[in-house]
């Protein structure tokens, strides 16, 4: 993909420029600020700096071959809320662009404050006013709209840089008050920057369109969320509650949805572990300015590597002359030793200019010997010493300059190496977190190997006429549910009677199941060994299983009103294992000689 960055510097476009960097992609950013360093100076990409016009944009879109679009709104999505910015005439110009360039993706990054409800601040009226524009492009202009609102970011940055996480840890390592118009109830999620990167990265990569909440599905309370920032900043949080305003409720925010659609989980939440990052900050923004400027005044490493060139060659000039007096030294070419030192440190470029400064010397000394530089033209054996010079110099810094090329995609490599196990070890944590909550949770069901024994304990100790009579209090027990029935098979097949029901059931089942719709049933569990009325189809049971005795049908078992998360496949197999075993009982019951009938 071709990515282009459109807005103000803000902490989600920096991840999101790294993420598409390091997935192989290109990214320019457009923005209007003059000299922000916008993402990390080992990453190469294209920057327009300027004023937002459609005339400005056009160009930049056609010669990057741009097609996704991503809308930064940093300065609305977290500034404060009476936030006078802002960028509704950046939107209108760029959208304006896009009619004329077409993309295949147009993202529009929002906030979850959105669907909060209640009165809007500025602030959220700004980015509301921006979403109804952009839809309205869509349904004017088939434009590929992804408008993504997501929860308040967080991760190593400036404070400065980090919105209204970074301005609540300002204030507290100032001991300043901070003014909360919610309640310390009221719940709000938290995203790490390169989590909400991966998310965007992968919704552009699956071309979702619409409106999604992009949060980490573990949203924290007010009081919890100032609580993580104050083991952050060191220093206790001196929190004033105001109630003016109330966020969603927890259930509200799911990110089940995102999960489904893409497989993007969440490496770091705040409240286990992420606000750790919130301690590792770099310097401020003037301290990177002074950083900077510091090393602007560094020589530029071209022009030390000429200066040094240029040493080397006065050093040459003074061998030349010290040679003519030693006879050592009579048959060593000095100038050849320069060109090929000057061409194995820094490469083919200052290794031309060292062929060139060798010739010159070598003509000056021609010269020198009263040698007519004419004479040259003609002679060809003149020309051997300028074509080793020539062939020197290119051959040896051609060579350096591949071995510097190779080195630095190794540690290029090495880098992205260093990231993915990093990457790694983060997924092995949650890994290994999210296994030892599934242990927990077999070892709390309710339904374990234990109650798989009880129930074979149970039906050997029954008498082989009520094995179905039974069967009704072992699924009621299994599934939670009172409304059981179970069906004996009439010789045939084709028929079938009522052998024992729940308690609640009682005057509700019918006696003898209507023919066509005991028919379909069967042929659904001729194919599957649990049937499960996903659709709500009236008229049939929500889940039914078949009893084989001896690989024959013997009866069927049908469980009525059930809540909807005995649909899962846990209790379907569930059921499966319990029908087997009583089947299995049901051929042991059965006396020696005496046929299934079915």
């Amino acid at each position: 993909m071709n990515v282009l960055l459109a807005g103000p510097w803000d902490l989600a476009g920096k991840a999101m420029a790294e993420q598409f960097f390091q997935e192989g992609h290109e990214v320019c950013w457009l923005t209007r600020e003059p000299e922000r360093t916008l993402w990390d100076g080992r990453l190469k990409g294209s920057v327009c700096r300027g004023v937002f016009t459609r005339q400005g944009i056009a160009p930049v879109l056609r010669t990057h071959h741009i097609d996704t679009v991503i809308f930064l709104t940093g300065p609305l999505r977290e500034g404060p809320d009476a936030c006078t910015e802002s960028l509704d005439q950046d939107l209108h110009e760029l959208l304006a662009a896009l009619r004329e360039h077409p993309v295949e993706r147009f993202v529009y990054l929002s906030s979850v404050e959105l669907a909060w409800g209640g009165t809007l601040t500025p602030r959220q009226a700004a980015l509301t006013a921006g979403e109804l524009y952009c839809r309205a492009c869509r349904e004017q202009g088939d434009l590929p709209l992804l408008i993504v609102r997501m929860g308040y970011l967080y991760g190593r940055a400036a404070p400065e840089d980090m919105g209204l996480t970074g301005a609540v840890l300002q204030a507290m390592r100032r001991g300043q008050t901070i003014l909360c118009p919610y309640s310390p109830e009221d719940c709000i999620d938290v995203l790490e920057a390169t989590d909400a990167a991966a998310a965007v990265y992968r919704m552009a990569v699956h071309k979702m369109q619409g409106t999604r909440l992009l949060v980490t599905g573990h949203p924290l309370a007010m009081k919890d969320y100032y609580r993580c920032l104050e083991q952050a900043a060191g220093q206790p949080a001196r929190v004033q509650w105001q109630a003016k305003r109330h966020t969603m409720p927890v259930e509200k925010y799911s990110a089940e949805p995102i999960k489904t659609a893409t497989g993007w989980m969440p490496y770091a939440l705040l409240d286990q572990g992420g606000w750790k990052l919130l301690c590792e900050q770099p310097p401020s923004r003037p301290a990177a300015q002074k950083n900077g400027a510091a090393r602007q005044r560094t020589p530029h490493p071209l022009l030390r590597a000429t200066a040094e060139t240029l040493v080397l060659f006065g050093i040459t000039l003074g061998l030349l002359r010290f040679s003519k007096d030693v006879s050592d030294l009579k048959y060593v070419d000095i100038r050849l030793m320069f060109v090929a030192l000057v061409a194995c440190c820094y490469g083919s470029g200052l290794g031309l200019l060292a062929v060139a400064l060798a010739s010159l010397s070598y003509l000056y000394s021609l010269a020198a010997s009263y040698v007519d530089i004419s004479y040259l033209l003609y002679s060809v054996d003149t020309w051997v010493p300028f074509v080793i010079y020539a062939v020197t110099g290119s051959v040896l810094g051609y060579l350096t300059g591949r071995r510097r090329d190779e080195a630095e995609a190794l540690r290029r490599k090495n880098r992205l190496l260093e990231e993915k196990c990093t990457q790694l070890q983060t997924v092995q944590g949650e890994t290994l977190e999210i296994k030892s909550l599934l242990q927990q949770r077999i070892t709390a069901e309710r339904h374990s190997f234990a109650d798989l024994y009880r129930i074979v304990q149970e039906l050997d100790a029954l008498d082989p006429p009520r094995i179905l009579q039974h069967t009704v209090g072992i699924v009621e027990n299994l599934l939670e549910c009172d409304h059981v029935a179970v069906y004996r098979m009439d010789p045939g097949g084709s028929s079938a009677h009522l052998a024992a029901c729940s308690a609640a059931m009682e005057g509700r089942a019918p006696v003898v199941p209507d023919g066509k719709k005991l028919a379909a049933l069967c042929s659904e569990l001729a194919r599957q060994p649990v049937f499960a009325n996903t659709e709500l189809t009236p008229g049939r049971p929500d889940l039914a299983a078949a009893i084989r005795c001896g690989g024959q049908l013997y009866g069927l078992v049908a469980a009525y009103d059930l809540g909807p998360d005995r649909f899962t496949t846990y209790y379907r197999d569930l059921l499966k294992v319990v029908m087997e075993l009583i089947g299995r009982d049901l051929v042991r019951a059965l006396a020696p000689g005496e046929e299934v009938s079915a």
